[in-house]
C-alpha cells in the first residue's frame, strides 16, 4: 500500500474498504474461463497485499494509549501526556498501526460529526513523513502541500506555519501523525530547527501526536536538551520483535502466524499446517520474528502458488521466497541461545 502523500490519498485510504475474495474450490478455479480467473486471481493478489491488519498484543496496547490521550484531550488538559512516540526496529509495524490509528479516529470523529468519510470540510487526521535532511521550512511546506496549500515564493517557516495551522484548525484536525521522525538529525542546526519548529507545530494545535521512527531512543530527536523536552511530553512505546525462548513466546508467535494464515485465499491450503511446532520454528527462524517479514514471506509465497496453481503454502514454497533485508538481519542478530533454549523446551537434542 502507497504511503498517503495528500489529503487525498489520505481519504482514499480511510475509505478503502478490503474485500476478501470468495473462497473458491480448486474445481471452481478450473472450471472459470480465462478471464475469470485473471480477474478472480487479482482480487487475490489485492487481498493479499491490502492493508488487513492482525489484532496483536501491541496493537491493543497502543489503541488503549491512545485512548488515554484523546481522553486528556477532551478535557482539555495541558499539552503534556497528549504525546506518543511507536519506537522499533525496521519491518515490526510502527508505520501499519500508526495509520490504522489514524483510521480509526477520522471514522469516529465523522461518525461524530455526521459526516461521510470523502467530506471534504474536516480533515480529522494529519499523517506527514518527514524528509531526510528537513530544515524548518522544508518540514512545514511538506505540510502545506499534503493538506494542498499553495506555498508561495516568498513566505518563510514561521509564515508557513501560521497558514498550516490556520487551515488545520479550521478543517477541525484533531490527530497529526509523523512517521519517519528518525530523519530529523538534530546534531546539525537546520535538524536542531526542524526539531524545534516541530515542537512549537505540535503544540499550536489542540492534538492528539503520534511520532513513528526507527529505534527512536537511540536517535538525535531524544537527545539533547530538545529531546529532554520532548521526552518530557511523550510516552515512548518500544514495538520489538516476537521472541522464541518461552513458551508463553512461542503462544504469541503461533497465534500471529495462525492469524495470517486464515487469511491465505488459497484453495487448497490446509488451515494450521504452517502452526505445527517444526513450521513455527521455520518461520521465526527465517523472519526473526519481524511481523512485517512474516507477512511479507507468507505473501510472496502464496502469490507464486496461485501463479503455479499449488494453492497452498508449504515448507518447498517457502524456501522459493526471496527474503527482504530485515529479515536476514533478523535471523543474523538472533541469539543461538534463544533457538537452542527452544528445542531443549521440548526435549530436542
Amino acid at each position: 500500500m502507497p504511503v498517503p502523500d495528500s489529503l487525498t490519498a489520505w481519504r482514499e485510504f480511510v475509505a478503502r474498504r478490503n474485500v476478501e475474495p470468495e473462497q473458491l474450490s480448486r474445481e471452481k478455479i478450473a472450471a472459470l474461463s480465462e478471464e475469470d480467473k485473471a480477474a478472480y486471481d487479482k482480487s487475490r493478489f489485492a487481498w493479499i497485499g491490502a492493508d488487513v491488519v492482525i489484532e496483536t498484543k501491541d496493537l491493543a496496547s497502543i489503541e488503549r494509549q491512545v485512548h488515554i490521550i484523546r481522553a486528556r484531550l477532551a478535557a482539555r488538559r495541558s499539552t503534556a501526556g497528549r504525546t506518543l512516540a511507536l519506537s522499533g526496529r525496521a519491518g515490526v509495524g510502527k508505520s501499519t498501526i500508526a495509520m490504522l490509528m489514524g483510521k480509526r479516529h477520522e471514522r469516529i470523529e465523522r461518525q461524530k460529526l455526521g459526516l461521510p468519510t470523502d467530506a471534504p470540510d474536516v480533515a480529522p487526521v494529519l499523517y506527514l513523513v518527514v524528509p531526510p535532511g528537513s530544515t524548518p521550512k522544508m518540514l512545514m511546506v511538506a505540510i502545506a502541500r499534503w493538506i494542498g496549500l499553495p506555498v508561495p515564493r516568498g513566505w518563510d517557516a514561521p509564515t508557513v506555519m501560521d497558514h498550516v495551522v490556520s487551515v488545520l484548525k479550521t478543517l477541525k484536525t484533531s490527530m497529526i501523525i509523523v512517521d519517519e521522525v528518525h530523519n530529523l538529525k538534530t546534531n546539525k542546526s537546520a535538524g536542531a530547527d526542524a526539531a524545534s519548529t516541530l515542537k512549537s507545530f505540535t503544540e499550536r494545535l489542540d492534538a492528539a501526536v503520534i511520532f513513528c521512527g526507527i529505534d527512536l531512543l537511540d536517535t538525535d530527536l531524544l537527545a539533547g536538551e530538545m529531546g529532554r523536552q520532548i521526552r518530557a511530553r511523550t510516552k515512548v512505546y518500544d514495538i520489538r520483535t516476537y521472541s522464541y525462548g518461552s513458551a508463553a513466546a512461542r503462544e504469541s508467535w503461533v497465534e500471529l502466524v495462525a492469524g495470517m494464515e486464515a487469511l491465505l485465499p488459497l484453495a487448497a491450503h490446509p488451515v494450521g499446517s504452517l502452526t505445527t511446532p517444526e513450521m513455527s520454528d521455520y518461520l521465526w527462524n527465517r523472519t526473526g520474528g519481524s511481523i512485517g517479514s512474516l507477512c511479507n514471506l507468507l505473501g510472496d509465497a502464496a502469490i507464486n502458488a496461485i501463479f503455479t496453481g499449488t494453492e497452498l503454502v508449504d515448507r518447498a514454497g517457502l524456501d522459493e521466497v526471496l527474503l527482504d533485508q530485515e529479515a536476514v538481519r533478523g535471523q543474523t542478530d538472533t541469539p543461538l541461545s534463544a533457538r537452542m533454549d527452544t528445542k531443549q523446551e521440548r526435549g530436542a537434542v
